[in-house]
């Protein structure tokens, strides 16, 4: 099951709190990761879970065991407090509790304490979202999205986060931008994406926020503001989001100031080190294509790109094309690239599917196909002062009439490559 699912309380002024994100939260002070080692932070988080019901209690001792925070690392001993928290969310639903419904849910979808079971969550969530829980309606929409215990359907997922997102549900707000940001369920359109971006961050979503740094730093639904960028990622990125870290830590490379280069580039490399795949991501592409006070190195610049292509990363599939395109590091090979860039679109990379229209247009390494180059420039071109955009315009104004009715009802008939689940990392 997807992190994207969540398990909350309410407190006594009635505010939603995601109890696995201020675990993780509490996890990253304990351990320093993202942000400085802060034991106090990490016991007044717990004390707060602790502090709700025993239910709670449970879920937070056995994550602590789990997790080893503050205790010796016993994963037997978590499960066994995970137990004891499922028992008590089933006597609370049994009495009609709605959110501890959807809480049992969530075990169920996680396997803590209890065998994990996609049809046994999706039927609690449905349950709880009976009783207008509007977490429940929130996680009965991502089973949908995602096809957990029931079958998928964008259309049906989309109606429930909706409904979760107008009880203000801040989380879901976030999920409906990656829909529409991406045309799943919903007519594609970057504005409303950008718009619900913008209504959880100010309600408090991270990852909201990050996704508006990225989407301010290229002009996605909004109009392209580096300072717009840069303060949505420091918002973020003080908050522990290794996303935004790695970004704004790529905007500190770039700049012509040691200074701010050596700070951006002791981030890049603390991210690197805890196994972050964005940061992995950014520094590969510092290592290829080199700044002011970083000269390329091909070789690590392989090494780490390779190590994201096995990791699935589509952004490690786009580099390595990179390389085998410009015969950096490596002897030039158009066919080798066109295969790493089909890689990288295949799983939603939007440079990935700009390289390879690209290919397909001028028929390098790949048969000129002027459908196929339209349908893939397409899908990488969503802002209309994108290269992507401008070479799809190039493409169109040679095709026949015959030819981009072909290119439209591929379009239509595979709209993009989707991820096999959704999660809140809305863009590469």
């Amino acid at each position: 099951m997807d992190r994207a699912l969540k398990m909350v309380y309410y407190d006594d002024a009635d505010v939603e709190h995601d109890i696995f994100a201020q675990l993780n939260l509490a996890l990253k002070n304990f351990r320093g990761i993202g942000m400085p080692r802060d034991e106090s932070a990490t016991r007044r988080i717990l004390d707060q879970i602790h502090r709700q019901s025993r239910a709670f209690a449970a879920v937070c001792y056995g994550f602590m065991r789990s997790k080893g925070i503050g205790v010796s690392r016993d994963s037997g001993e978590g499960q066994q407090w995970y137990r004891e928290a499922a028992y008590w969310f089933r006597e609370e639903a049994e009495s009609g509790a709605g959110t501890s419904a959807s809480n049992l849910g969530y075990l169920y979808a996680k396997g803590l304490g209890v065998p994990e079971n996609p049809d046994m969550a999706a039927d609690w969530f449905r349950d709880a979202a009976d009783r207008g829980s509007p977490v429940a309606i929130y996680n009965l929409g991502v089973c949908y999205l995602n096809g957990w215990g029931v079958e998928q359907d964008d259309s049906k997922a989309v109606e429930l986060l909706q409904s979760a997102c107008d009880h203000n549900d801040v989380t879901a707000a976030s999920v409906l931008a990656y829909l529409y940001l991406e045309g799943r369920g919903v007519k594609r359109d970057l504005g409303k994406s950008f718009e619900y971006n913008l209504r959880a961050a100010r309600a408090g979503s991270i990852e909201a926020a990050s996704a508006l740094g990225y989407a301010f730093g290229v002009g996605l639904g909004a109009e392209r503001n580096i300072e717009a960028s840069i303060s949505w990622f420091e918002l973020a990125a003080g908050e522990g989001d290794a996303y935004a870290q790695a970004n704004l830590a790529m905007y500190f490379c770039h700049s012509s100031e040691l200074k701010l280069f050596n700070r951006g580039w002791q981030m890049l490399s603390f991210a690197c080190d805890q196994g972050d795949v964005s940061a992995k991501y950014q520094m590969t592409q510092i290592l290829i294509f080199g700044v002011n006070h970083r000269e390329p190195d091909y070789s690590k610049a392989l090494d780490l790109a390779m190590d994201l292509a096995e990791l699935g990363h589509p952004g490690g599939y786009h580099l390595i094309g990179v390389m085998y395109e410009h015969g950096l590091g490596v002897p030039v090979d158009m066919k080798r690239a066109a295969g790493w860039y089909e890689r990288a679109a295949r799983k939603g990379s939007a440079n990935g599917q700009s390289a390879l229209g690209r290919l397909y247009a001028i028929g390098n390494g790949v048969r000129q196909d002027n459908v196929q180059a339209y349908y893939w420039l397409k899908l990488a071109a969503p802002a209309q002062n994108t290269l992507a955009y401008r070479e799809l315009d190039a493409v169109r104004a040679r095709m026949t009439v015959e030819e981009i009715h072909r290119a439209d009802k591929l379009f239509i008939s595979d709209p993009a490559p989707r991820r096999s689940h959704v999660g809140l990392r809305t863009i590469e």
